[in-house]
């Protein structure tokens, strides 16, 4: 069964770590594409509506549902800038994409960032912060209540 798997939300919402423990979960035919790694690594690109990284995005995903049973693609996929591009990849692949959105608390994504090697400033999460940036059209919401463990389970449910 074919699937692309969008998880958004703020940074240090859990989404990277969850994107993760999906691909371990699905390997060995599983793709995992960080916004992150496409925009800012790769590209070194600017967060705007015509960023180069939202074209190769498209092509990654559309090469991704042609040859591998699970897309996983993850980033805060600020809904500003990703809102069109995103539901239009809705729109063309119907049922097989899921939207998952991790609404934590900015207290939450603030200790979470803490216990990163190299953590953002209070300053900085502040500034990229997107309270409530729903598409509206979410297969689920995550919140601060889940463990990692319980936000695998509900994913792989929905991939059942």
């Amino acid at each position: 069964m074919q699937k692309i798997i969008l998880l958004r939300g703020n940074s240090g919402s859990g989404k990277t770590t969850t994107a993760r423990a999906v691909k371990e979960m699905l390997s060995p035919n599983a793709l995992l594409l960080s916004q992150d790694v496409l925009r800012r690594e790769m590209l070194a690109e600017p967060d705007h509506a015509k960023n180069k990284s939202i074209s190769l995005l498209e092509n990654i995903i559309d090469w991704g549902a042609n040859n591998i049973d699970y897309v996983i693609v993850e980033g805060i996929f600020k809904k500003s800038v990703y809102k069109n591009i995103l539901l239009a990849f809705k729109k063309k692949y119907g049922a097989k994409m899921l939207f998952f959105y991790f609404d934590t608390s900015f207290e939450e994504t603030l200790a979470r960032n803490s216990l990163k090697s190299a953590p953002f400033s209070r300053d900085l999460l502040m500034r990229w912060w997107q309270g409530k940036d729903l598409f509206e059209n979410e297969d689920y919401v995550f919140t601060d209540q889940e463990t990692p463990k319980q936000r695998l389970a509900i994913i792989k449910g929905f991939l059942d």
